[in-house]
């Protein structure tokens, strides 16, 4: 019986693996707003850039993939179901990652600043 050899296209690798590597820089540069508390605000402006930085990278790589699926369909080789669909899945999950980073970077935001006021009024 002879055992079939999967044969990888270095180009194709080298691509998958450049791309899984920007979204894990992108994962990494939000990921300070996972382990903040309200009370930490003295890097809010340098996590603030961190997470414009990190949001862009995740948002160009959800409109990379969904051009990747979307538009070759009538210009060039057809993408296959089962790669469209994948994107397309992984597109809404990192959309919801986004969605989730969002909420938790406003929900950090708002309580540092209610807890500034409070500092500020206080007796």
């Amino acid at each position: 019986m002879r055992q079939r050899r999967i044969a990888i296209d270095p180009k194709k690798a080298l691509v998958v693996s450049v791309t899984a590597l920007v979204l894990l820089i992108a994962v990494w540069l939000v990921s300070p707003f996972f382990r903040l508390d309200a009370s930490d605000e003295a890097s809010g402006k340098l996590n603030g850039y961190r997470l414009a930085l990190g949001l862009t990278i995740m948002i160009l790589f959800v409109g990379k993939s969904l051009w990747d699926v979307l538009a070759p369909q009538g210009l060039a080789k057809k993408v296959s179901n089962a790669k469209a669909i994948a994107l397309v899945g992984l597109a809404i999950f990192v959309m919801g990652f986004i969605v989730f980073t969002v909420a938790r970077a406003a929900a950090y935001y708002l309580g540092s600043s209610i807890a500034v006021d409070a500092s500020q009024f206080l007796p």
